[in-house]
Order: C-alpha cells, then structure tokens, then sequence
C-alpha cells in the first residue's frame, strides 16, 4: 500500500477524507481548525471555529456563528478567510483560502429549526459577542434565529505540509487547476 502523502492525487483524498470525518467526530483536529480573517484595521483575527459540514463536490466548507460576531464584521469588509490545523497523528498542517458567503435570516431558518435548544443558547446572547462585560454573569443567553449565520466557505486553495521522517512534503491544490496539484518546496 501506497502512503498517502506519496503522491498528488494521494495527499488530496486523504485531505478530503479528514475534512469530511470532521463535522461529525468530535476527536478530529479537523473539527475545529483556526479562521483567519482581516479586520477593518488591516490586521488579522484569528479564532477556533467549529467545522459543521465539508463538501468536496461543492468544495465548500460551512461554520456556524453569531451574526453580530466580529468574524462576520470582518468577512462584510473582505470575504477571504483562511482556515488551518495542524493533524498531529498524521505529521501534517492543512491551509485552506476560501471566499465567504453570509447566509441569514430566511436563509438559515431551516437550520435554526434543526438546532437543540442548547446550541440555540449560542446564538442571540446579551450583550452581542465581544461587549466588555464587568462580570461573566451579566451575559444572558437570549436564543435568537435573527443571531444564527453560516458562513459558506467556497474553498480556493488547499496546501499542505507533511513532515515525514525523511522528506517533508508540501502540496498546493487550486480550484483554478481544476485541484490538480502541484509540489512546492517545504
């Protein structure tokens, strides 16, 4: 059997295979990977975000958030966002660019009816994300379907690095190639 970072065609199913296991297998580091995106400043906002679905036909991936939350303030300004984890089992450090949509209100009704009542909590708490709090207990949660967004990640660009033992590998991956691939010095 072949390793999986041997080769292009290899490296990007075993990507495609972590990224689709993740929104439902809680262990994976894939299930939550660090969003990068640039506020209004200029500078970047990077946070841990939970993975919710991974398409490769559609090569999307969807987060969930509170709309009043900054990383939808960032992706209103500039709707590029980079994703990365590092999958410590397999030696290896995904990135992956993309290009954000905001889905709201009407759009992510039917998702705000599928949600247990716990993780509605999530969306809707008072005051909004990031106010200043004197004191943790002044934050209520308010479940709101007017809070809920997917942000629907359409992917541009995978890369990864593997640090084999004896070679590290580096693999970049574009829609614009059709995701044929391409190795790049580590």
């Amino acid at each position: 059997m072949t390793d999986w970072y041997a080769g292009l065609d290899t490296t990007l199913d075993h990507v495609w295979r972590l990224l689709s296991r993740a929104p439902v297998d809680r262990r994976s580091p894939l299930r939550t990977p660090v969003m990068a995106t640039v506020g209004a400043d200029g500078l970047p906002n990077a946070r841990v975000v939970v993975l919710r679905a991974a398409a490769r036909s559609a090569g999307i991936l969807e987060v969930y958030t509170d709309k009043r939350s900054k990383k939808v303030n960032d992706l209103e300004i500039s709707a590029f966002a980079t994703f990365c984890v590092w999958v410590p089992k397999a030696d290896l450090q995904i990135r992956i660019k993309t290009i954000a949509n905001i889905l709201s209100g009407s759009e992510v009704l039917p998702l705000w009816q599928s949600l247990s009542e716990p993780a509605r909590r999530v969306y809707g708490g008072v005051p909004a994300p990031g106010v200043l709090l004197a004191h943790p207990s002044e934050f209520g949660a308010r479940p709101d379907p007017a809070a809920l967004a997917l942000l629907r990640c359409v992917i541009s660009e995978i890369e990864t690095l593997h640090l084999g033992a004896d070679l590290h590998r580096r693999a970049r991956f574009s829609r614009n190639d059709d995701w044929q691939g391409s190795w790049c010095a580590p």
